[in-house]
């Protein structure tokens, strides 16, 4: 830092001792000479970096010659030096004068110091200049601060100016902005005005448009001509007319909406007018000119097959595609307009009229060609065929001219079916035969199967592809009335062969005839029908139905053609095939359910074999008991048991519930009631126990259900179990015996338990005598009417059980009872392998014969 010039003059201020040093040192010096660096490295002179000399540069003084110890020490190293007086000397001066050169060059002086004087004067010089120097930085300083302060007086001038300028900017830009925005909401609103009137304008003239059409369409369609339909602006103009109806409909509260909208129904009512006209007038016009190539006099023979397509079925098709478009346009708009609806009924009466004319005479000339005279069968198959094909043509043909009308359709085709109905019906009527009504059914029922079939898979396929003749409703009545003679006569039959059968002497000698092992085994199979061969079309499974095979061991041959046997002639049917083996009763009522399954209806067949088989039922059992009285009860069992599991058997193919629900009327309390009166009489004059009559007396009501099914198991399950109850007391009659015998013995007797022993042994040898006599037995009457080894070991096991049970109450009587045990009886286990081997050695005998 800067010092003042007292305070180095109170710092350099030295006591008198220092102050005389100082004179010797000056004097020293002035006979020395100084270095040239002196000056440079002496702290007074010393400057900053800047080239001025600042107070600083004192503090931070190193050693020079003028510090008063270094000094000190330079003499001190002068005078230890060797000198000789003539060489120092001459070294001495020169050395003098080069140093003071250099000094007083170092320092700024011109001359070197050689007085203390010069030194102070010197020393004065330097003093002023070093404090010059030190101002000089202050001065540098307050220059550039002035400096900056007239900068910035000028910049805040500026900014001054410029923020004057920019507000005289706002202001105007802000009288422009306003300008501006006034302009731009004028444009806007003009503009708006512009696209609202622009608007209008497009509004009014579409608005217009629909007024507008009235003009040309009333033109087209008031246009000469009965052909003006097939102008190729006439489709477009319908529909530009249903867009014009429509639009004047929703909006009525236009001016003159109502009177427009009335005028465009005229034109549309004219235009369906013309389409009707044109349309009818071409049908009937080809029709009638097909009819005069098909009824000239020269043609004497019928028209050939080809020739007949080509007349009804390809110039039909050939109008067909102009004929299409515009029945579809009319039909379009029927929905909701009757009088268009009436326009199009029109049509189709015409089409189906001019169709009848045409195909009636060909039809009824098919039909008699067919020989309604002869086969019923052949007839009805044939005949189906050829309406199934023409009804499909005339099908096909019909959605070649129009899209709607179904319901109109079939009666049409109805009515070319019923040609067929005419002649078929009578001779169905008249018809006796159960199985030419029942395959009779089964043809008609063909049809209805094959329609079941194509409905299913309509699911699968498109609107378009969807149109399929149901040719089965069209047959639906000859069906009906098919299937009630079928039911007329199976009542007769069921009635006349069934409930009153009288059974015959022979009738209860069929088992006898399967005694040999030549015999014929009849079974009952369920087949589908094969009468209809490959005159059907048909690809649909046919209903099953139950027939005859014969299996022999000589003659395989078997009659498969239900057609042609009658049930006159049919063995199953009349009941009088010895061979079968079945009674009569049976095989006619398996024979009646065969010919009416899936013929009838599922409700008919249900009712008509649930009161069959009861039938059949009665008149087995009726037959087993008058079997008891001419033979035995193990044949009428036997018998019984035979007959019952072929028709559980035979029933199991027929899917149907035979139970038959129904109400009837019980008067059981009526005859309680009635007793009552009669053991009291004086109750006859009480009125309260009148009234009581009224009310108790009165029948009720009551739900009876009766399953035939359930009928045939209990019953069955009856006899079996008579059947083996029978057979156990027939061979375990001496055991039974003994049982008895011995309740009256005293077992304390000795003499008594001694005949017991040969009593038992007796009764062990009868037991096992009859054992054997009545299992052969037993297997004999099994093997004459059931003849099969299944149900005989059905049968022969629970005997077996219950004979050894027997054998083992009679063994423990013997053993624990009686306590005897000297007897030499068979075991218990030894009886079981005695009785199977006794069953084995029996029917090895038997297979052996």
């Amino acid at each position: 830092m800067a010092i003042s010039l007292e305070q180095w003059e109170q710092k350099t201020q030295l006591t008198e001792t220092e102050l005389q040093s100082v004179y010797d040192l000056q004097d020293a010096c002035e006979e020395l000479p100084l270095p040239t660096n002196w000056i440079s490295s002496s702290p007074a002179l010393a400057k900053s970096s800047s080239g001025v000399r600042t107070p600083e540069s004192f503090s931070n003084a190193t050693l020079t010659p003028l510090n008063a110890g270094a000094l000190s020490s330079r003499l001190t190293a002068l005078t230890t030096r060797p000198r000789s007086s003539t060489n120092l000397l001459v070294e001495t001066t020169a050395a003098d004068s080069e140093f003071q050169a250099r000094s007083a060059h170092g320092i700024g002086s011109e001359k070197p110091i050689e007085s203390l004087q010069q030194f102070f004067d010197w020393f004065a010089l330097m003093e002023s200049e070093m404090e010059k120097d030190q101002e000089d930085v202050y001065r540098n300083y307050l220059s550039v601060v002035s400096l900056y302060r007239e900068s910035c007086d000028g910049f805040l001038m500026d900014l001054k100016t410029t923020s004057e300028l920019f507000d005289e900017l706002g202001s105007e830009y802000g009288y422009v902005e306003k300008r501006t925005r006034s302009l731009q909401t004028a444009c806007e609103k003009l503009l708006n005005e512009q696209d609202r009137l622009i608007k209008l304008a497009d509004a009014l003239a579409e608005r217009l448009a629909y007024f507008n059409q009235l003009e040309p369409i009333a033109k087209l369609f008031n246009s000469p001509g009965d052909d003006i339909c097939l102008h190729q602006d006439f489709v477009p103009m319908l529909q530009k007319l249903d867009e014009c109806i429509e639009y004047m409909q929703q909006h009525l509260k236009y001016r003159d909406a109502e009177l427009y909208l009335m005028r465009f129904r005229q034109c549309m009512t004219r235009g369906m007018t013309v389409v009707k006209m044109y349309l009818v007038t071409t049908i009937k016009s080809l029709g009638y000119d097909i009819y005069k190539q098909i009824s000239k006099p020269t043609d004497q023979q019928p028209l050939a097959l080809s020739k007949q397509t080509t007349l009804f079925y390809v110039k039909f098709k050939m109008i067909s595609s102009t004929i299409k478009p515009l029945s579809i346009e009319l039909e379009k708009r029927c929905e909701g307009h009757k009088e268009y609806q009436s326009l199009y009924q029109d049509i189709l009466n015409a089409y189906f009229q001019t169709r009848q004319n045409l195909l009636g005479p060909i039809i009824s000339r098919k039909i008699q060609e067919l020989s309604p005279y002869g086969d019923l069968l052949s007839f009805a198959r044939n005949g189906c065929a050829y309406m199934m094909n023409l009804c499909m043509d005339e099908f096909n043909l019909f959605y070649n001219f129009f899209r709607s009308g179904e319901d109109e359709l079939y009666s049409f085709l109805d009515l070319l079916t019923s040609y067929l109905y005419d002649y078929l019906r009578p001779r169905i009527i008249h018809e006796n035969n159960i199985s030419v009504l029942s395959e009779l059914c089964s043809i008609f029922q063909m049809y209805i199967l094959r329609d079941e079939s194509l409905a299913a898979d309509d699911n699968t396929m498109d609107d378009n592809e969807r149109h399929k003749l149901e040719f089965g409703h069209l047959i639906q009545n000859v069906l009906e009335d098919a299937q009630a003679r079928l039911v007329f006569r199976a009542q007769t039959y069921i009635d006349n062969d069934i409930q009153k059968y009288q059974p015959k002497s022979k009738d209860y000698e069929m088992h006898a005839a399967t005694a040999n092992d030549n015999i014929t085994k009849t079974s009952i199979v369920l087949e589908g029908s094969k009468a209809m061969g490959t005159t059907t079309i048909m690809n649909s499974e046919v209903p099953a139905t139950l027939s005859i095979e014969e299996d022999d061991n000589t003659t395989k041959s078997q009659q498969t053609n239900s057609s042609s046997v009658s049930s006159s002639d049919s063995p199953l049917g009349q009941g009088t095939d010895s061979l079968c083996g079945w009674f009569p009763t049976l095989q006619k009522t398996l024979w009646i359910l065969s010919k009416l399954y899936h013929c009838v209806q599922t409700v008919v067949f249900e009712d008509l074999a649930q009161h069959v088989v009861s039938l059949c039922n009665e008149s087995l059992k009726n037959a087993a008991e008058v079997i008891t009285v001419k033979k035995s009860r193990l044949d009428s069992q036997v018998f019984l048991i035979k007959h019952l599991l072929v028709l559980k058997e035979q029933l199991a193919p027929f899917e149907a519930n035979l139970v038959h629900s129904g109400k009837t009327l019980d008067f059981s309390h009526v005859t309680d009631t009635l007793n009552s009166f009669q053991q009291n009489r004086s109750l006859i004059f009480n009125p309260n126990a009148l009234i009581g009559l009224a009310q108790k007396g009165m029948p009720r009501v009551v739900e009876i259900s009766l399953d035939s099914r359930r009928d045939i198991d209990r019953e069955l399950k009856r006899v079996c179990e008579d059947f083996i109850m029978d057979c156990v007391q027939g061979a375990s009659e001496p055991l039974t015996n003994f049982m008895i015998k011995i309740s009256t013995v005293r077992s304390d007797a000795i003499e008594t338990q001694k005949s017991l022993i040969k009593d038992i042994q007796d009764t062990e040898d009868q037991f096992k005598e009859s054992t054997s006599e009545r299992i052969r037995f037993v297997l004999k009457k099994l093997r004459e009417y059931v003849n099969d080894y299944k149900i005989e070991n059905i049968l022969m096991k629970p005997i077996q059980t219950n004979i050894l049970d027997q054998y083992k109450i009679f063994f423990q009587k013997v053993q624990i009872d009686l306590n005897i045990k000297e007897t030499s009886i068979m075991s218990i286990e030894s009886m079981a392998v005695w009785l199977s081997q006794l069953k084995d050695q029996l029917e090895e005998n038997h297979i052996n014969k």
